[in-house]
């Protein structure tokens, strides 16, 4: 063959693969499926929430330094004849020289029926009830009483000392389960007696609480003073103002005791309150009686002394008589089963919850 032919023949093959070549694909590697391939796993996966911090369990109320409670209630003065009163000219011990030991409370109430026994039963069992005021009709739930005498073994360790007779029923309930059992101590009306031995005077009250508070030395005692309630329904203005001045006196004397004596001094927490209060003047017949919702009747004093009550503490939170008795299980370390009743905390913590 040519050379010149041959030549010619392997040009033209050589154009005939360069052609075909330019119209075919590059071969391309098989895409990497996106569970192995780090970007674009990154690209499609949903944002990742950021850590959160684990919840904070319930907030508890610090433990109580007291291991004793004296609960004073002067029976039925208004707010306004105590700390309502702008010179506290009826109750000097309490404001001036008691007060700044601790705290005081300006929005305390009871928030029941404003009666004595009533008034009575909510501060020592945590409930409010409309339970008879004569003493003819027994607490429904168990008391701290019975409370601290089951738990502690004895009934010297807690003691019911008041002048009026009728508050005898505060001793027991009408609950199965606590009727007729653990019975405190108590010394109630004329002569001790209880039910049906009539009103007693307060310096006798004082007198008894006075002797029998330092023998026993009682984890819990409730006292009541019936004078300015007394003074108060027999229309007597004079002698419900010396009613006051007087349970003002027997704070102070009771104050004075529990810093004197070895086993109460820095152990015990004095709370000094009411039951209830009295009509405001020009609602009704005016201070001589009380018994509805009415402001006088509703608003209440509440002192606070002792190793958990702070030095010179006012405390505007609005707080009831149930309270006071579930501060008082919480310091005694006792269980107000159903009461809804909330611990004073801010005694601890220095703001309510």
């Amino acid at each position: 063959m040519n050379r010149t032919v041959s030549w010619s023949i392997c040009l033209a093959i050589m154009l005939v693969i360069t052609a075909c070549g330019e119209g075919t694909a590059t071969p391309q590697a098989p895409p990497v499926p996106a569970a192995s391939n780090p970007a674009a796993s990154s690209a499609l996966a949903p944002p990742t929430a950021p850590p959160t911090a684990p919840s904070p369990g319930p907030i508890q109320t610090p433990a109580a330094k007291a291991s004793h409670v004296v609960i004073l209630v002067i029976d039925g003065p208004r707010w306004s004849e105590t700390f309502g009163e702008p010179t506290k000219q009826y109750i000097p011990h309490l404001a001036k020289e008691l007060a700044p030991q601790g705290a005081v409370w300006s929005d305390f109430s009871n928030d029941g029926p404003t009666l004595t026994t009533p008034g009575h039963t909510a501060i020592i069992t945590g409930f409010h009830q409309e339970i008879d005021n004569g003493g003819r009709e027994r607490p429904a739930h168990p008391s701290m009483l019975q409370m601290m005498v089951r738990d502690g073994g004895s009934d010297a360790l807690a003691w019911l000392i008041t002048s009026k007779d009728k508050l005898a029923v505060l001793n027991n309930c009408t609950d199965p389960a606590w009727k007729d059992q653990w019975l405190c101590r108590s010394d109630c009306g004329t002569g001790g007696k209880g039910l049906g031995a009539g009103y007693r005077e307060d310096a006798e009250t004082m007198q008894r609480v006075l002797e029998i508070l330092p023998m026993d030395h009682p984890r819990l005692v409730l006292i009541n003073l019936k004078q300015p309630d007394a003074a108060g329904h027999s229309k007597d203005w004079a002698g419900y103002l010396k009613g006051i001045q007087a349970g003002d006196a027997s704070a102070k004397a009771l104050w004075d005791m529990l810093q004197q004596d070895p086993v109460y001094r820095g152990t015990t927490d004095l709370f000094i309150t009411n039951d209830h209060g009295r009509h405001l003047d020009g609602h009704k017949d005016g201070f001589v009686s009380h018994g509805d919702d009415c402001a006088g009747c509703r608003k209440i004093m509440l002192v606070a002394l002792g190793p958990d009550a702070p030095a010179g503490a006012v405390f505007a939170a609005h707080r009831n008589q149930i309270d006071l008795a579930a501060t008082t299980a919480h310091i005694l370390g006792l269980r107000l089963v159903g009461s809804t009743g909330k611990v004073m905390d801010e005694l601890w913590t220095g703001s309510a919850r």
